[in-house]
């Protein structure tokens, strides 16, 4: 019996010994999806571990805001219950601070000294405690002109620099985030948002007189919705329903340092690791995780539906993370705060991220490949292995990952290091290609003139080019030339026939396929996979039909003197610089980097400014206007063609309701007759 006894033993030790070293949540598997940078569906990056909605033998009741130290010692506005709970990160209760002090306590943050300021929206305060839990300042509504008379004070959120400078959100305070001395003296407002007036405001402007513009709702900037600051010193604010700017990391002067991130209309907080990384949560349920650029990560989370499932949130107010990587989010809706563990897959993605963030790119390639093992679609993975690929001088394999990545900068640096790499080695050989064939061409040239050699080729080429069609197709080019010459010969010689038109239309839809496909990826980073080729043609052939039907229509009616085959024929030969210039900028796009971007759009311009003149002269010519008429006459086109597209909607959706109700009434008789 001992010797079965002693093994037994030992595996019950062992198993005990294993549960005590776990840590102290238990995770679950996740009741929600993970979505990475453009939504696309990825690993797990948290799991809910647990959740506390207590301390000690009181419940939470709204635990509106969250800090966690460099201890991980929790600290927790209870504001209902009017105290600062103090924890363990497995929800051990070490102390409650303020308890007959405070009236409301919306937000909290604790210092390096670990004193722990408080944001009190019912005392309209800020107060310092000290470790101990003693008043040891109290931050009150500044006295100052400076401040404004009607500007409120009435404290949400509290966050304090390395130099004691404190940072307040104030409910209905507008100008920005309240920045306070260490001793308390105002310093002014900092990172205040923008207003930006919409359509109707400026309409309204315009129209109204000041009396009725007085009785309208000011427009002013959205308050800022909480505060958080890094290691570093710099500010970071969250707003609600900021579609530009949501998410701001602001310097020393004010000034936004991210560029535009993830928009959600219900931001509640944000928190900055000690890696950079910044998260935040929705009140409706979902947390985020970008990089310290502002580069999604990861968006997690739920909203409750209701069965109060683990790990979904029905009122998030705050966010922080410890020092293991775990997230806290505190919900009001539920009372409580829900623990959420790291997976394998997003420590790997931090691991691959802090390599990456130091420079060591080659050292993260290992890393970043294991994760595109995982997730194919991470463009933060493909970033990190074009970085990877380019300082090991590999810029084909650096330019097919940023592709992956839709990094345009990164794909146009390896590009523009291939671009001058072939240069170096070919560019003598194409100048004297070009040279070459100059000369050639220069001595066939006279040697054709003193003794007629290429005569027979000539006649031929010249009988070739004069058969009717292809003499009608190569008239396109008096567009370019002699654009008067050309519609004259249009209207009055009849140089073109509609069968000519017909087969130039059939070259734009091709060129327009052409360009949708072959178009340089700087320029263009639609996939050729998600292209709907149907949807793409009758975006191009439906408003060109309407063009023309509408034009002819208006100038019938508007002593407008063109048949309809010359408004049919004279469209497409208006866009002859469309047909023969724009297949050649598309070819030369993949070509070309960023830096040489205005190239691309230069011509673009040059080329649709061209089109719409010679549309311009189509018309006044075509229907003998002056330049009046003819504005006139595009004008009413325009309008006509915006009424048809209405109509012809109206009619699409009553057709679509009336299929339905058709299929619904003979899906029904069959049925009742099968039953």
């Amino acid at each position: 019996m001992r010797q079965i006894g002693r093994p037994i033993a030992a595996l019950i030790f062992a198993f005990v010994l294993g549960l005590s070293l776990l840590p102290a949540f238990a995770s679950a598997e996740a009741t929600y999806k993970t979505y990475t940078g453009d939504f696309e569906r990825t690993p797990d990056a948290y799991e809910p571990a647990g959740l506390i909605d207590k301390a000690g033998d009181t419940e939470f009741l709204t635990p509106s805001d969250i800090y966690i130290d460099g201890k991980d010692t929790l600290y927790v506005a209870d504001m209902d219950n009017g105290r600062i709970v103090v924890m363990t990160r497995d929800g051990k209760l070490l102390r409650t601070i303020g308890k007959d002090v405070l009236k409301k306590p919306s937000g909290v943050f604790v210092d390096e000294q670990g004193s722990i300021y408080v944001a009190d929206n019912g005392l309209e305060q800020v107060l310092r405690f000290d470790a101990e839990g003693k008043v040891r300042q109290t931050f009150k509504r500044p006295e100052v002109p400076l401040y404004g008379k009607s500007t409120p004070f009435k404290p949400m959120k509290v966050t304090v620099d390395k130099r004691g400078n404190v940072y307040i959100i104030s409910e209905g305070t507008t100008n920005g985030v309240i920045q306070l001395s260490p001793a308390g003296d105002f310093m002014g407002f900092f990172g205040t948002n923008e207003s930006r007036p919409s359509t109707k405001l400026m309409l309204q402007r315009f129209f109204f007189t000041e009396k009725q513009m007085e009785k309208l709702f000011k427009n002013v900037p959205n308050t800022p919705t909480n505060v958080a600051i890094d290691q570093k010193g710099l500010v970071y604010t969250v707003t609600q329903g900021d579609k530009d700017q949501p998410i701001k990391r602001l310097n020393i002067s004010g000034l936004n340092l991210l560029a535009g991130t993830f928009w959600d209309p219900a931001y509640t907080d944000i928190s900055v690791s000690g890696s950079g990384n910044i998260y935040a949560v929705s009140q409706k349920g979902y947390f985020y995780e970008f990089d310290s650029e502002g580069h999604l990560l990861f968006v997690s989370g739920s909203p409750d539906d209701g069965k109060a499932r683990s790990g979904l949130l029905l009122n998030a107010s705050g966010i922080d993370t410890d020092s293991k990587g775990y997230i806290y989010i505190t919900d009001v809706g539920r009372n409580s705060i829900q623990v959420y563990e790291p997976t394998e897959f997003v420590e790997l993605v931090h691991h691959a991220l802090d390599l990456y963030k130091e420079g060591l790119y080659v050292q993260s390639q290992e890393p970043w490949n294991e994760v595109e093992q995982r997730n194919s679609l991470f463009d933060l993975a493909h970033r990190g292995l074009g970085d990877a690929f380019n300082k090991q001088q590999l810029y084909a394999e650096a330019m097919e990952e940023f592709k992956k990545a839709g990094d345009v900068a990164g794909y146009s640096n390896a590009f523009w290091e291939i671009r001058n790499r072939w240069l170096q080695n070919h560019l003598m050989t194409v100048i004297l290609w070009i040279a070459g064939l100059l000369v050639l061409r220069s001595v066939l040239r006279r040697i054709h003139r003193k003794t007629g050699v290429f005569g027979g080729v000539i006649r031929f080429a010249n009988r070739i080019f004069g058969i009717r069609i292809l003499r009608e197709l190569r008239f396109v080019g008096q567009f370019i030339k002699h654009p008067l010459n050309g519609i004259y010969g249009l209207k009055e010689e009849g140089r073109v026939s509609n069968l000519s038109a017909a087969i130039l239309y059939a070259l734009l839809v091709v060129e327009y396929v052409f360009t949708l496909y072959f178009t340089g990826f700087i320029f263009d980073q639609t996939d050729a996979a998600s292209i709907n080729l149907t949807k793409e043609l009758v975006m191009l052939l439906v408003p060109l039909a309407l063009w023309i039907v509408s034009n002819y229509l208006v100038s019938t009616i508007s002593e407008g003197e063109g048949k309809f085959s010359e408004v049919y024929q004279g469209t497409i030969y208006a866009f002859a610089p469309y047909l023969i210039f724009h297949p050649i900028v598309v070819i030369v796009s993949n070509a070309l980097t960023l830096n040489d971007a205005f190239l691309f759009s230069f011509a673009n311009t040059i080329i649709t400014a061209w089109c719409a003149v010679l549309l311009f002269l189509m018309v006044k010519e075509v229907h003998d206007y002056t330049v009046r008429e003819t504005f006139r006459n595009l004008f009413i086109t325009l309008f006509t063609m915006l009424i048809t597209s209405l109509v012809l909607f109206i009619v699409y959706v009553i057709l679509h309701q009336v299929y339905d109700f058709g299929y619904s009434v003979i899906q029904e008789m069959i049925t009742r007759a099968d039953q």
